[in-house]
């Protein structure tokens, strides 16, 4: 019978008298056994608190970069004196809109654990897949959930232009940004941010190499 995780951090407290703490006492196979499970959990809890942390750190750094690149666009108007952040939410509603309570300024929170869904919808095809085009495929969705309530908001409220040509306009603006995430060395940061600390440390190497 496998023992619970409950019973085995009780079995290595303070050793306690008699023959029990003798045997705790005396490495075994099994006591190092237990042990290394344990501490392979624990390592596995950390690389998924590190996993967690750059995935909020990539979505931040694309909203960000999105939205500066998308102020420069004649084909939208992002609205001014508002700030925009990342929420995980239990509703299925992507995007949410409030006020700050200390600042009165609206806020436009999008909701990590639908964008989440996303990308695990598309982990088993990104793996298999020998480019990065199935990455990209999912980063261009995440921009256009991003970019696409302002772009509606101009194109068919402000110029009274037709759905198809908001659609559009987002496809246009979103392709615009993945060019220059890929080409401008200012933007390294953004995808990098997806890279774990061994495949950044095997970079560094290969560059110390050169």
């Amino acid at each position: 019978m496998r023992a619970s995780t409950s019973y085995i951090l009780q079995y290595f407290r303070a050793p306690q008298q008699g023959k029990r703490s003798q045997r705790f006492n005396h490495p075994s196979p099994w006591n190092e056994k237990v042990l290394g499970i344990l501490k392979k959990r624990e390592e596995d809890k950390q690389e998924k608190q590190k996993a967690v942390e750059r995935f909020y750190a990539l979505l931040k750094a694309l909203m960000d970069e999105l939205f500066e690149h998308a102020q420069k666009s004649r084909h939208v108007k992002m609205p001014k004196n508002v700030s925009f952040g990342l929420i995980y939410d239990q509703r299925d509603n992507i995007l949410f809109t409030g006020s700050d309570s200390k600042t009165g300024k609206k806020m436009y929170l999008y909701n990590v654990r639908v964008i989440g869904k996303m990308f695990e919808e598309k982990r088993e095809q990104m793996l298999a897949d020998q480019t990065t085009q199935t990455l990209f495929s999912w980063i261009a969705d995440v921009c256009s959930i991003y970019i696409s309530p302002f772009v509606y908001e101009y194109v068919v409220n402000v110029q009274h232009r037709g759905e198809g040509t908001a659609e559009r306009t987002t496809r246009q603006i979103v392709r615009s940004f993945l060019d220059k995430l890929t080409s401008e060395p200012e933007l390294k940061y953004v995808l990098d941010t997806i890279r774990d600390d061994s495949q950044k440390k095997e970079g560094e190497e290969k560059a110390d190499q050169k």
